[in-house]
């Protein structure tokens, strides 16, 4: 282990990710110092900042049990790393015959199949090796046109997950969807986020844990509330679990990205509270309502239930128009007889009609009142006039919409006045979404995933037409072109990764280039809760331990499947992006205490040297999908200007003194010599990054 100290004399530039990360605070502390005393906010002195009084201030805000620790989580770094497990790719160049040799060679070199592999879905590990020709080798599998793999599944919490995606994530997701436990009070959460490590640092910190003198936890009778409170799924429990995964889930929006959140009654109201405090209550877009079924249980002797809410807010709300779809040109009457009356006037050469030619006298005609005389000429109107009548239009409106391809026609004597367009128009989504807007029921995702899977194994899964219709709303060819940016769509409880399939058929329905990440806990399958689920992961998934994220990887590799065959002996480039990498969690290097009082630290043997690359590569800002480049092997990679060093020798260190310009970055837990770099050139001194 590199010691920190002695690194910080150097003058070398820590990342230490051990510590709590706000920055919101670290800001605070930069450049208005006197907002931050003794650790705590001085609400005073950022409310003089910012010009406002707070004496008599009487705050409008959601409080709950636990809200103030559910904050510290937020900031709380997590212990977790993350390793890679498998690549599943489909490719034109692969064979779907039985593979007798053990390794395939790729588009971009070379990768190790499983013996007896059939199905081109089968795991492709990377065989990362020394390169004399300097070929870059992705941490995953190239697609068949030599892209890397730009789809990923982890496995794992979310709120680990999120953490270790916000270094190189930040402000890079374009949507988020999330269908989050309902708090229905029938079980328990599956997150169990009062026995975590890093929560239970925060509760030891503010004295709710004490260890006594053998070493043992004593609970205070607030945390015992606490922990009572969150089994029983209460509202503060809820909101406590939900509270840090918002605020992470909004550092990782782009400043035009959107979240869509799927609730029901038993949270709705409170979610709209938290998502008011999180992202703004200025940003808040609307909430849907969403048509789940057409034959409503009667669970109530009230009501039968027919609708869902999804809440939608956007990172920083713009003027951008959500498109539900473009319609075809086409005329509409201006007069509604339900709108108030008012005066419109109407230019000269604007208004065709297919009255003969000559004079038309003001007077009533339909409900219409004609003030001015009108002359027809060659089927055109060639005269201002005016009129007075029920118009569902302003003359604001009117004369905005004139100059915007649209036309005015009168098609009779009795003046009936419509307006056409001559183009497509949008037509932007009303509050409900059901059948009409082409999206499905409960019934519909139902039979959806029995159709994938062979059986129903799997429970409340969403309509895939329902996250296509979502997703379409915010990237689309007519949103400010957004196809050719490669959104990012995250969707963070990812059950059977319906999310996945959505970006799939949509980039294969429009030539899009969307990416998704999904997360999805491993949470068990029991099997007298679940048995088809179970039997399924055991019996045709050789699932050793069933678990959710078993079923979420295999939805995904069957719908990829399809889609890939489909485009199989096409050029079509629809058919491309259909691959995804599977990454787990893994612990961190940590410290102990032994028996003796001394220091040990404690190594994680499952990472290989590629794990932690890619680690150290999320660390410096690089995303997933951004390839790297063996230089040598198990030792030394790239990825664009920064190298990672992992292990170290003589032809290592002659390699880096002659680079320049590009970081260098090391893991402060591995024994690395670091006087062996300082001796090597001071240029390098400046160029370290150690990251804890």
């Amino acid at each position: 282990m590199i010691d920190k100290k002695q690194a910080a004399q150097k003058g070398i530039k820590i990342l230490d990710s051990t510590k709590d990360s706000n920055p919101l605070e670290e800001m605070l502390k930069t450049h208005f110092p006197q907002s931050i005393k003794e650790g705590q906010a001085n609400l005073n002195a950022i409310a003089a900042l910012l010009g406002k009084d707070i004496s008599n201030a009487q705050g409008y805000e959601l409080t709950f049990t636990g809200k103030g620790l559910a904050n510290a989580l937020y900031s709380t770094p997590t212990q977790k790393m993350l390793k890679f497990e498998e690549t599943f790719c489909h490719s034109k160049h692969q064979s779907h015959e039985v593979q007798t040799s053990k390794s395939v060679v790729g588009v971009e070199g070379e990768f190790e199949r499983e013996e007896g592999a059939t199905s081109p879905f089968k795991p492709l590990r990377p065989l990362i090796k020394e390169d004399s020709n300097n070929r870059e080798i992705s941490a995953f599998q190239y697609d068949k046109n030599g892209n890397a793999t730009q789809n990923f599944i982890i496995k794992g919490d979310n709120l680990d997950v999120l953490k270790i995606l916000k270094s190189a994530y930040t402000e890079k997701i374009k949507m988020i969807y999330i269908d989050p436990p309902y708090n229905t009070k029938n079980e328990n959460f599956i997150y169990p986020d009062n026995f975590r490590k890093d929560y239970k640092a925060i509760l030891q910190e503010v004295g709710l844990i004490e260890i006594d003198e053998n070493g043992q936890e004593l609970e205070s009778e607030t945390l015992q509330f606490f922990r009572n409170i969150q089994g029983s799924r209460t509202h503060s429990g809820w909101l406590s679990f939900m509270l840090p995964r918002l605020k992470l889930a909004r550092d990782l929006l782009r400043e035009d990205g959107v979240i869509f959140i799927s609730i029901d009654d038993n949270e709705q109201a409170n979610l709209k509270l938290l998502c008011d405090e999180i992202f703004g209550e200025e940003n808040f877009v609307e909430t849907f309502l969403w048509n789940k079924t057409q034959t409503p249980p009667s669970a109530s002797n009230k009501t039968r239930k027919t609708h869902e809410f999804i809440l939608c807010y956007q990172k920083e709300k713009d003027n951008q128009k959500m498109i539900a779809r473009i319609s075809e040109g086409g005329d509409a009457p201006l007069w509604n007889e339900t709108n108030s009356e008012r005066i419109l006037t109407f230019p000269a050469n604007y208004v065709y009609s297919n009255l003969e030619n000559g004079v038309y006298k003001k007077g009533i005609r339909d409900k219409i009142e004609l003030l001015d005389n009108v002359k027809v000429e060659n089927g055109r109107i060639v005269n201002s006039f005016r009129l007075k009548g029920h118009f569902r239009w302003k003359q604001e409106t009117l004369d905005l919409e004139i100059l915007q391809n649209v036309f005015l026609i009168v098609k009779s004597d009795k003046f009936s006045i419509r307006y056409c367009r001559q183009e497509e128009r949008i037509v932007m989504p009303t509050n409900e979404i059901s059948k009409r807007d082409g999206v499905g029921t409960n019934e519909t995702a139902s039979s959806e995933l029995s159709e994938i899977m062979g059986d129903k194994i799997f429970n409340f899964n969403k309509p895939v037409s329902l996250c296509k219709y979502l997703i379409s709303l915010v990237s689309n060819k007519q949103s400010s072109n957004n196809l050719d940016k490669k959104d990012i769509i995250l969707d963070f409880f990812a059950g059977s990764g319906t999310t996945a399939q959505a970006v799939m058929e949509l980039n294969a329905e429009d030539g899009g280039n969307r990416r998704f990440i999904l997360v999805q806990i491993d949470e068990p399958i029991l099997e007298d809760k679940s048995k088809v689920a179970y039997d399924f992961c055991k019996n045709e998934l050789k699932s050793k331990n069933p678990v959710i994220s078993d079923i979420t990887i295999e939805r995904v590799k069957r719908v990829s499947e399809k889609i890939a065959k489909h485009y199989e002996d096409s050029k079509n480039p629809k058919g491309e992006n259909l691959g995804f990498s599977v990454l787990a969690l893994s612990d961190k290097p940590e410290l102990i205490t032994t028996e003796k009082g001394t220091l040990k630290l404690l190594s994680n043997k499952d990472l290989s040297p590629l794990d932690k690359a890619i680690n150290l590569a999320l660390q410096s800002g690089k995303t997933l999908d951004k390839p790297l480049k063996t230089i040598f092997e198990n030792k030394l990679y790239q990825c664009e200007d920064c190298f990672y060093l992992i292990s170290c020798d003589k032809e290592v260190l002659e390699f880096l003194r002659g680079t320049q310009n590009e970081y260098i970055f090391i893991d402060g837990f591995e024994e690395l010599d670091l006087e062996s770099f300082l001796n090597l050139d001071s240029s390098l001194n400046d160029r370290l990054r150690v990251v804890y």
